[in-house]
């Protein structure tokens, strides 16, 4: 009677074991640790521009790098909900200066006070940003309608620019936004607050309805909770280290408000459910019940917000509005801050904070290029790397894979 040996079990073959070590990576960098590769890269350009001026990490270029970020990172918020729908925006830089000059004139020549100002320009702007999406989920390319409403808000500038086709803002209440600081205390005690009120809040809503003593569940909702420990950690230091002369600018403080609520949005709410179902398969989110149209007219009314807020912001750095106001590389900068945070082109991933990340990436590289004297040139090329290099990685994230793909080359 013979018996019957079993064999033992192949080993995995070294291309399984690569294929899952890639699959793996990509899993991570599509997901938690998609911000990882940028904050890596924030951390060598720092590094190196300080190293060749050690001005630049001091405080007083931190300070007016913490301001200069504000009007591109504004704008990249806005554009990260439309990039989160599969959609595109070139319209916004234009009607960031549209909507600032609004708000100036009504204060400057009407004599309005400064909140109505604000409203009647965001009211325009979130009018505009309707129509628009109106035409794109009727089935017109988001690229063609915003590319025709930039040109017809570029026109619609000198409209609403007076004869002298600027406006000065020096003395008024809009001047004082970027002027004014707020104490470093101050600061660390409102982000501690949130930050308590956070885990709080989280711990409670994880624990709430489950049986007591779940150490699983417990330890779920510490993991969970990991992302934002550390945002509130990186945030307190950001704080000692911009405001340790004067304090944080008001602007800077309005914009990482806008940071959080935003996030609120997108993490803890069924619309941001919804916004990551949509940019991530459409059909399937439409089968599933989700209102994919009114997903996309919400995308854009918030940017329509972000967009006003960010031509506030310049016009108030500048102390005013003209012809160059929105122009220049502002709609450039603000989609690369957006993919080069780590918003996908393709929809459905990225973070709110991704428009944070990137703005501080380009915002370091002009800050750096003019510190050490350089030329434009040299900002526009590293600008451009940077984005292109973004929009590589991502696309490789997509396609869970190094090499090009097959099938789309033959297509070609």
């Amino acid at each position: 009677m013979s018996v019957s040996v079993p064999s033992a079990p192949a080993p995995a073959s070294a291309s399984t074991e690569a294929r899952s070590w890639q699959t793996k990576l990509g899993e991570g960098l599509a997901g938690p640790y998609r911000s990882l590769p940028v904050i890596l890269a924030l951390v060598i350009l720092w590094i190196g521009f300080n190293a060749a001026n050690s001005a630049f990490l001091g405080s007083a270029n931190l300070h007016s790098l913490a301001q200069q970020i504000v009007p591109v990172g504004m704008l990249a918020l806005g554009i990260v909900f439309v990039l989160l729908v599969g959609q595109i925006d070139l319209s916004s830089a234009a009607l960031s200066a549209v909507a600032a000059t609004i708000a100036a004139r009504l204060l400057v020549e009407s004599g309005w006070p400064l909140v109505l100002a604000i409203a009647v320009a965001v009211a325009f702007a979130v009018a505009v940003t309707f129509v628009e999406s109106l035409f794109v989920i009727y089935g017109v390319p988001s690229l063609i309608v915003t590319l025709g409403g930039m040109i017809m808000l570029q026109g619609g500038q000198l409209i609403a620019l007076p004869p002298p086709f600027q406006v000065s803002l020096g003395g008024t209440s809009l001047a004082k936004f970027a002027g004014t600081n707020i104490s470093t205390t101050a600061c660390f005690v409102v982000v501690a607050i949130g930050l308590v009120v956070l885990v709080g809040f989280r711990l409670w809503s994880v624990l709430r309805g489950r049986r007591a003593g779940d150490g699983v569940v417990l330890r779920q909702a510490l993991i969970g909770l990991a992302p934002a420990v550390i945002g509130g950690v990186a945030a307190l230091i950001a704080i000692l280290m911009v405001g340790s002369s004067r304090g944080v600018p008001l602007s800077t403080a309005v914009f990482f408000g806008f940071l959080v609520v935003a996030w609120y949005m997108t993490t803890q709410t069924r619309y941001g459910t919804h916004l990551y179902a949509v940019g991530g398969n459409s059909a399937a989110a439409k089968r599933s019940g989700v209102p994919v149209s009114r997903i996309v007219v919400y995308s854009f009314l918030v940017l329509g917000v972000c967009a006003t807020v960010a031509g506030l912001a310049e016009a108030s750095r500048t102390l005013g509005v003209s012809t160059s106001t929105g122009g220049g590389s502002l709609m450039l900068d603000a989609i690369a801050a957006a993919v080069v945070g780590g918003t996908s082109l393709f929809g459905g991933r990225g973070s709110v904070w991704s428009a944070a990340l990137g703005a501080l990436v380009i915002g370091s590289i002009n800050s750096g290029v003019q510190l050490l004297g350089l030329s434009v040139e040299v900002q526009d090329l590293a600008t451009g790397g940077v984005l292109i290099l973004a929009v590589t990685i991502d696309l490789i994230v997509s396609r869970g894979s190094l090499r090009p793909s097959r099938g789309r080359m033959l297509r070609s």
